[in-house]
């Protein structure tokens, strides 16, 4: 056999092993989170995100801030005595040397965290839990340290869309967000990895689609709505993203580490006895929104406490993900948004406008402006054209950017000459 092809094909088994690592990865997760959940919270005959009000306040206080003990106690364990454990962007862009035992234990903390009620994203469970595995197996291949990068870079996206069930945004992440990095190798590994990690979702849970909205309709008024919405709320998102960019990193060895966590954990359970929505990774926030009766008082009360709780938790240095909170973040603004603009202009569509209020905090805070657009699509069931009233906002907030940095740049450099 001619070696190139040889190579390929060996190659495409690689992209195909890691995609369904990610799958399976992704799945079992799924089913330890309902475990933990039901251990937590007790039973509960419907879906945990949609019961989450019904649970008695002690008890949901209580798991928090066993949740707090948890996480404290064992990153705390995993600095002290553990190999270090990296972000995937370093393991990818600095060839750092991946420790699958430290990788592995640390999103199964995240994952067990926030299925006790921690109000950071699980979708980070996945990604370092696949990104471990997957890497334990490259060992027994020859590869260049570029090629391992690229396969743990898909390793890690394609969980990340085997959870969410968004194999189109998935790709799209990959390349925007971890690679960052346009290429023909790059867009056809991040395919083909997403693809397969969610067929073997689909295959073993069926394929469901997680915040399902019958097919959304717009108007004009929604596109004028959508581009002031990005310019004028982008602002209040940026300011968010700089606070928790500034959080300095917490040495997880240190006895501090450990009241700090446990602290942030009861400062959450207190503000879960008033806003139980806010525990999780934000589904039951986000689907509050969208299908719970509209109260605004209550509603802008839930933004504030999830916004609260999941800075407070990032600053004590507890670890998890970005994308569930930030889509349940700006649905509540633009529902606020919407229901604002509703009583004094022509009617939009609510529900549009939490999506779009959704799609814009996530790409935002996540960077990744382009597989947002996507993301939302997919995970809504939502046909590809109702991405434009999303990438209207998104190239608002994105314009509003610039010219904000324009200005800044402008008002330093004027400051030098004078």
């Amino acid at each position: 056999m001619n070696k190139s092809i040889e190579n390929q094909l060996r190659w495409l088994a690689l992209l195909l092993l890691t995609g369904i690592t990610a799958g399976l990865v992704a799945s079992t997760l799924t089913v330890l989170i309902h475990l933990i959940q039901t251990l937590s919270f007790g039973n509960h005959t419907g879906a945990f995100s949609l019961e989450i009000a019904d649970i008695s306040p002690f008890r949901r206080s209580l798991a928090v801030i066993c949740a707090g003990l948890v996480a404290a106690f064992g990153w705390y364990t995993l600095g002290k005595y553990a190999k270090p454990f990296y972000t995937i962007k370093a393991i990818v862009h600095e060839h750092t040397e991946t420790h699958p035992m430290s990788q592995f234990f640390h999103g199964i903390l995240q994952l067990v965290t926030v299925s006790m009620g921690s109000p950071l994203g699980r979708e980070g469970a996945s990604r370092e839990v696949s990104v471990a595995l997957t890497a334990s197996w490259l060992h027994f291949f020859q590869l260049t340290k570029e090629e391992i990068s690229l396969l743990l870079a898909c390793a890690s996206g394609a969980a990340l869309g085997a959870v969410y069930n968004a194999p189109l945004a998935t790709l799209i992440f990959i390349l925007e967000n971890i690679l960052l990095k346009w290429s023909k190798r790059n867009f056809l590994s991040a395919t083909i990895t997403s693809f397969m990690a969610v067929w073997t979702v689909r295959l073993i849970s069926g394929n469901e689609v997680q915040y399902f909205l019958k097919p959304l309709s717009w108007n004009p008024y929604l596109f004028v709505w959508a581009c002031l919405f990005g310019l004028i709320i982008a602002i209040l998102i940026f300011a968010y993203k700089a606070l928790l960019t500034a959080i300095p990193k917490r040495h997880l060895a240190s006895s501090k580490y450990i009241y700090m966590v446990v602290a942030s954990f009861m400062l959450a359970a207190l503000l879960s006895i008033a806003f139980p929505q806010i525990l999780g990774n934000g589904k039951a926030g986000l689907l509050f929104f969208l299908h719970a009766k509209q109260d605004l008082p209550y509603t802008s009360g839930l933004l504030l406490a999830k916004a609260v709780a999941v800075y407070v938790t990032f600053y004590a240095g507890t670890y998890g993900g970005k994308i569930a909170p930030s889509m349940m973040m700006g649905g509540g603004l633009g529902l606020l948004a919407a229901v604002f603009w509703n009583s004094f202009l022509p009617d939009i569509s609510v529900a549009f406008a939490i999506v779009i209020g959704a799609a814009l905090f996530l790409a935002i805070i996540n960077n990744i402006p382009i597989a947002a657009i996507f993301f939302l699509v997919e995970i809504t069931g939502q046909p590809l054209w109702n991405g434009l009233p999303i990438a209207t906002a998104i190239l608002a907030a994105l314009a509003c950017q610039k010219l904000a940095q324009q200005m800044i740049k402008k008002d330093r450099s004027a400051r030098t000459i004078s």
